[in-house]
Order: C-alpha cells, then structure tokens, then sequence
C-alpha cells in the first residue's frame, strides 16, 4: 500500500522533504530512494500507533489515532491544554524523526538480539548496544501527549 496521509501516515514524503530540507545531518534521508522514505514514514506511524495516547480519538471511523479529543500538561505553555483538532506538531515531528531513525539503523526492527563475543585465550569481549525502536528524542516529543505522561511505573498515595 502506498503512503496516504490520514490513512497509514501522520505525514506526507513532501512535508517530511521540507523538514529535513532544515535540519542538520541527514544523510540517511537525502540518500533514501522515495520508496524507502514513504516505507520509513508508514513504519514509523504504525510504530506511534502502538503506544498509549491521552485522550479518545474524535470519530470511530479514523484510521490513526489522532486527531484526539482530550488535554494534557504543555510544559511549554505551563499549563493544561485541549489537544488540537488535528494532528499535533509534536506527532508530526515525532513521525520525521522516527523516520530518519529507522532509515538510519538498518535492521533496527529485526528481532534477531544482540551481538556479544567473548573469546578465552587473550580474553576478548566485544559487546554492541542496539539502537532503541523509539529513541528518547523521539519519546521527549511525545511523553507529554502519552497517558501517564509516558512513564509505565505506577505510585500511591496512602
């Protein structure tokens, strides 16, 4: 299927072209093929999709998740407020970003665990650390539009 924004995308390869247009380092995007960008796009969305967003979604017959009905904390603005009738910037930069990052790590979604050596003789030890699915980039822009702000760890008050 196609990239088709509102339906399997936040965004469209053209919005994310003018946003890398402006944003340093970016080999990973301006090297991708159009295939590969629309791939990284969708990919990216269905990964946003899976997460605990505040809020419920304005009509049941929308293919996303946003837009939303609902509020939440802007710690820009320091206070309350509604989420937007559309998609929200923040999603929308989240979708550029997360984009970039699967283009960027090739592999990153294969479950095939990490590579670790250890040798006896001469002891070696070479151990490579995965890329994160959603880097913390990706997360400080979309925490405060997650339920419970993103965190999955839970307090009382007694």
């Amino acid at each position: 299927m196609a990239l088709v924004k509102n339906t399997n995308s936040y965004v469209t390869r053209e919005e994310a072209n003018t946003y890398f247009a402006d944003r340093i380092d970016v080999a990973a995007w301006t090297s991708a093929s159009d295939a590969q960008k629309d791939q990284a796009l969708v990919t990216a969305t269905s990964l946003l999709e899976n997460l605990k967003w505040t809020g419920i979604a304005i009509s049941e017959s929308q293919s996303l998740s946003f837009p939303r009905s609902g509020s939440y904390f802007d710690p820009k603005l320091g206070y309350t407020t509604t989420l937007p009738a559309t998609v929200p910037d923040r999603v929308i930069k989240a979708t550029f970003e997360l984009a970039y990052h699967l283009l960027n790590n090739d592999g990153l979604l294969d479950d095939t665990g990490t590579v670790t050596n250890l040798s006896v003789g001469q002891i070696s030890l070479n151990i490579r650390t995965e890329a994160s699915t959603i880097p913390s980039s990706v997360k400080r822009l979309i925490n405060v539009l997650l339920q419970q702000g993103g965190s999955s760890s839970w307090w009382r008050a007694n």
